[in-house]
């Protein structure tokens, strides 16, 4: 699996290869690239903040409660 460092250093590359990029659809294919490594070297932090941020899980018992008496209506 890529690390971050490892995400950040392809980002580069790619900008450095849009500069250098002759077509439109080089440059479009370039810009992608970039912002999806972007996204890619910022993900793991993220959902590390994302984790944290949620409340804990309730707690489900196993086995259903026992049904409450409720009042009885009897209609005579």
């Amino acid at each position: 699996m890529s690390s971050s460092e490892d995400y950040q250093a392809k980002a580069a590359e790619a900008l450095v290869q849009l500069g250098e990029a002759k077509s439109e659809a080089e440059r479009t294919r370039l810009r992608r690239a970039h912002g999806v490594y972007m996204k890619l070297s910022t993900h793991g932090a993220e959902a590390a903040e994302r984790a944290a941020a949620k409340p804990p899980r309730k707690i489900i018992p196993e086995k259903p409660a026992a049904p409450k008496p409720g009042p009885s209506f009897r209609l005579s």
